[in-house]
């Protein structure tokens, strides 16, 4: 797998570009390189050398090379793929439209009117972004691997503001689908967020919406 290239800028357009790396003597080869289209990125000018920090996408019909300018936001770029639903093609569109730090905020701050704004996000998608990625964002902010952002500092907080942990595993589907329908049913965001948690802790690892609902509707904490 390609993690890094260093060359020269061959050719650039919408968010695409050719980065010839070797040399004439020795032979060299064009690498077609995806990159956010985004202005931040017209720093990498044809007939120029440019550095890049590869994520290495296979799949049976194709061989894709995404690159960054900095491993923070390769490393937010992999991030993003950790979300149910959100593959290279929405990552990059994502990363087209702000920058590592700016994208953070919006799940930090669960802005997700933001999220929502671009292009390809809908609801459900900005709520797996909050839900799967605020407690990861933080912890790969504190050991470095993300570059921080001044929320990363705060205690992680819900809508209302008021600080809260969540101890579910909020990847599980069944955990976001249970949170979605009880938002359905009127419940707020914390409310429903503590009922789906506070069932996970009595069930385990359910596998059903259905028991998810029932306990935590038992459970009454939404009241």
């Amino acid at each position: 797998m390609l993690a890094y290239l260093n060359g020269v800028v061959r050719e650039r357009q919408n968010g695409e570009m050719i980065l010839v790396t070797g040399s004439e003597s020795q032979g060299q080869v064009g690498y077609l390189v995806k990159t956010p289209d985004h202005p931040r990125y017209d720093v990498l000018i044809p007939g120029q050398r440019a550095e890049v920090y590869v994520y290495t996408h296979v799949r049976e019909d194709a061989f894709d090379l995404y690159g960054f300018q900095h491993p923070g936001e390769k490393h937010f770029f992999t991030t993003l793929l950790q979300v149910s639903g959100v593959g290279p093609k929405m990552a990059l569109a994502l990363l087209s439209h702000a920058d590592d730090l700016s994208l953070a905020s919006m799940i930090l701050e669960e802005d997700k009117a933001a999220l929502t704004s671009i292009s390809g996000v809908g609801k459900k998608t900005a709520e797996r972004m909050v839900l799967e990625l605020k407690d990861v964002i933080v912890k790969k902010m504190e050991a470095g691997v993300l570059r921080r952002s001044s929320r990363a500092s705060e205690p992680i907080r819900q809508g209302g503001g008021s600080v809260a942990s969540v101890s579910g595993d909020r990847s599980n589907p069944v955990f976001m689908d249970a949170y979605l329908a009880l938002q359905g049913l009127g419940y707020k965001e914390v409310q429903a967020k503590q009922m789906v948690e506070h069932a996970f802790s009595v069930l385990g690892k359910p596998e059903r919406v259905e028991e998810v609902l029932k306990v935590a509707l038992k459970g009454g904490l939404g009241q």
